[in-house]
């Protein structure tokens, strides 16, 4: 589920421990137009550096911190953090330093955030299909090697009924994660519908992550059908960007 906050984001809904907060943006009320309206928070799409700025200003607002933006490449890196600002390749990051923002960027990739039931440490996973297939899920649960029960909760991403891929990607994830295959419903030869949130909960149920909450669980998101609220790469082509991010509070 989900607590609407404000135009710009809102709360997940997934029992996390009261001092770990986390905020998932939507493209609404922002200072962007166009095809980047509103809420766009990359500079790295086409967008105007001011109107990016105010965005991101908007945002740091409701932060303890300025975000870790990660350099995201679709594989399987995972970063520890606080880190030098020239380290920040890869597709996750983690830390279990309080006021630290971790934070993924995405529209139509999967966000996935973690934390434990002790909240000690929190995450934020970008899982597009590339580095879920890579294995970005399991390296950030190896690396962070929690000695408590894990929660995890899943962010918009685009649905299976607008997500059609060739069955090279149901090859290359069902080749690294057997797994996988349940996330795929075959239409044609070599066409597949791709369920993101279902593949990413196969492989949490199958490391031992019972506590998923958000898409696929209890909320249906779809970034391509909704419009209003999201950023769709597959629908728009250029397009903006939406944020999901966590840290730990000092409470």
């Amino acid at each position: 589920m989900m607590k609407m906050i404000s135009n710009n984001y809102f709360y997940p809904e997934w029992n996390a421990p009261s001092n770990i907060k986390s905020i998932q943006t939507q493209r609404t009320s922002g200072s962007s137009s166009g095809c980047f309206s509103s809420f766009n928070l990359s500079y790295d799409v086409g967008d105007e550096v001011a109107s990016v700025n105010n965005n991101l200003l908007t945002l740091s607002s409701n932060l303890p911190s300025n975000p870790y933006w990660l350099n995201q490449i679709h594989e399987s890196n995972v970063i520890e953090l606080p880190c030098d600002k020239s380290l920040l390749t890869g597709d996750a990051s983690f830390t279990i330093r309080k006021k630290i923002v971790c934070a993924v960027r995405t529209a139509d990739c999967l966000p996935i955030l973690l934390t434990n039931v002790d909240g000690d440490f929190v995450s934020a996973v970008h899982a597009g299909w590339r580095s879920m297939a890579s294995g970005i899920i399991e390296n950030t649960l190896k690396k962070i090697n929690s000695k408590s029960e894990i929660i995890a909760w899943l962010g918009p991403s685009i649905g299976e009924e607008s997500y059609e891929v060739g069955k090279q990607v149901f090859d290359v994830f069902t080749k690294y994660d057997p797994v996988s295959k349940y996330g795929f419903k075959k239409i044609s030869t070599n066409k597949y519908l791709l369920n993101l949130p279902k593949v990413a909960l196969a492989k949490l149920r199958e490391k031992g992550v019972t506590k998923l909450f958000g898409a696929g669980v209890s909320d249906s998101f779809c970034t391509y059908r909704d419009n209003d609220l999201f950023y769709s790469h597959r629908r728009d082509g250029v397009t903006g960007r939406m944020a999901s991010l966590i840290w730990i509070d000092s409470k």
